[in-house]
This record gives C-alpha cells, structure tokens and sequence, in this order.
C-alpha cells in the first residue's frame, strides 16, 4: 500500500464511508476507487482535488507531503471568497480590487495593470 491509499482508507473509515459511496461523493468510478485504495494507482489532479474535497482535506496530506490533515481555517474562507467572487457583477469586483490593493499594497506595488 501507498502513504495515499493508506490516508485515504483510514479518512474514509474515520468519516464512516464505504468505498462505493464515497466514489459517488467524490464523482469516481467504483473500479477507479478500488485501484486508489489498493494502492495500485494514484489518481490525476483533478480527481485527486475532488477526493481530497470530499474528504475534507488538502491533497498535500492524501499524498504525504504534509501530516496535518485539517483544511487550515484561513485557506477555507479564502476558498469560500474566491467560489463568490462569481457573484459579484463588474463594479462590486472592481471595490473588491481595490480594497485588496490597498490593504496589501506592498503585494501589488509592482502591478501595472491600470
């Protein structure tokens, strides 16, 4: 078995979820979830980004580089910024902008866009 098989069984175990359902939840194919939890294979990014969401973890952890399992507080709410952002028309986007260069002027210090 991988680092990724074995964290990726012992996550699934830890939320209650057998191997089929978690497939569906995670939009994987039941024979795909198989080879992942055997250890045979290790998924594509994309899929690994899916499985690591609906597990509730960072893909860094699923594949060894990290042990800490937990999502760190700030990097959820800048997930949860960054899926509304949509939801702003042209204006609303342009203060939001705005209001990130001025707060974090030395990051943008450099930016010629306007």
């Amino acid at each position: 078995m991988s680092i990724f098989s074995d964290r990726l069984t012992a996550l699934m175990k830890s939320k209650g979820l057998k191997q089929k359902e978690f497939a569906i939840k995670a939009n994987i194919t039941e024979s795909a979830m198989s080879y992942y939890v055997k250890g045979v294979r290790t998924p594509s990014g994309e899929v690994l980004a899916r499985i690591a969401k609906a597990l509730d973890t960072t893909a860094d952890y699923l594949l060894g580089n990290t042990d800490d399992a937990e999502i760190p507080e700030a990097q959820k709410e800048l997930k949860y910024l960054q899926r509304n952002l949509g939801k702003l028309d042209e204006e609303q986007l342009k203060k939001a902008q705005g209001m990130l260069k001025l707060m974090f002027n030395d990051i943008f210090e450099d930016d010629d866009e306007e």
